[in-house]
């Protein structure tokens, strides 16, 4: 079975063609608080909605590019606080002086198990989670493939970075957005999770897996009212930026994409230039997407700057 049939088959099923016996039927949502996610039935399409006006959220990696981006939107549409979170406290005092009453600096790295406690533990009043910080990688290029890395040390990182920390974030604020009321969880994804960027493999695999992690995370809470994101983030002015590209999102166009988006009840939030546009191409004929990507790879590879 070719890709292009096998991607039909899927959606077919997604669609509806997998028999109504074969499905279990779905109980009744519980209601979501007022002001944070519809009350409507949550099986139905953008049944669940949110605003950012009076949310409390967390956002990790706020310190510069999309995150930095969020929190400057978030301030912009009336959040009541904002959890901005970096590596390095030392990164966080321009954030916080973006408003001193209303932004709180947290040092979380988060690989790290203890500072993702304590800032669980800091952060109760939550209701809302951007999952934004992640790493594109080795700064050595062969590093970052498969083949031509020494270990896979690099790309396990990678996967721990942006895929198993996330999730593990998320484990830890679920009770604390249910015990507030419910609210929303955002995962920053990559148009780089529907096909593999030769430059960056490990980049590619990680965002794909957490974007299949998003949708499971979204099926668990389906009943809860709790509305989980993906943001398929397309081309965003930030270090990893390819050199050349040109019509970028700045951090900011991107932020307002997301949250106009969520507003409206996207689940599947396209947001960044081209990122719509991408996923249409790759759909219409896979094999002849990833045979471009591959010519292009070996002819003309991307020259992506120091970040």
């Amino acid at each position: 079975m070719d890709r292009r049939t096998m991607l039909g088959g899927v959606a077919t099923a997604m669609a509806g063609g997998v028999t109504p016996s074969a499905l279990a039927q779905p109980l009744n949502p519980k209601p979501g608080a007022p002001g944070q996610v519809g009350q409507q039935n949550t099986h139905a399409p953008g049944a669940k909605k949110i605003r950012v006006e009076g949310q409390t959220i967390l956002v990790t990696g706020s310190n510069r590019g999309i995150g930095l981006g969020f929190v400057k939107v978030l301030l912009e549409r009336g959040a009541r606080r904002v959890y901005a979170t970096a590596r390095k406290a030392s990164n966080l005092p321009d954030v916080v002086a973006l408003d001193p009453d209303r932004v709180v600096g947290l040092e979380l790295d988060v690989n790290n198990e203890t500072q993702r406690q304590d800032a669980a533990k800091a952060a109760t009043d939550v209701t809302w989670l951007i999952n934004n910080a992640g790493t594109p990688g080795s700064f050595t290029r062969e590093e970052r493939r498969i083949a031509s890395a020494t270990s896979l040390d690099d790309a396990k990182f990678v996967m721990e970075t942006n895929c198993w920390s996330p999730a593990e974030i998320a484990r830890l604020f679920i009770p604390i957005i249910l015990k507030n009321g419910g609210g929303a969880i955002t995962n920053i994804l990559s148009v780089g999770a529907w096909f593999c960027l030769p430059e960056y493999t490990s980049y590619s695999m990680s965002k794909a897996a957490a974007a299949i992690a998003t949708a499971g995370l979204r099926a668990e809470l389906d009943l809860e009212p709790v509305m989980v994101a993906g943001v398929f983030t397309g081309g965003v002015q930030t270090r990893m930026s390819a050199a050349g590209l040109k019509g970028r999102a700045s951090p900011e166009e991107h932020a307002r994409e997301v949250l106009d988006a969520m507003a409206e009840g996207h689940t599947d939030v396209f947001a960044g230039a081209g990122s719509a546009a991408m996923k249409s191409r790759i759909l219409q004929d896979p094999v002849a997407f990833e045979r471009g990507v591959i010519e292009r790879f070996h002819t003309n590879p991307l020259e992506i700057p120091p970040y």
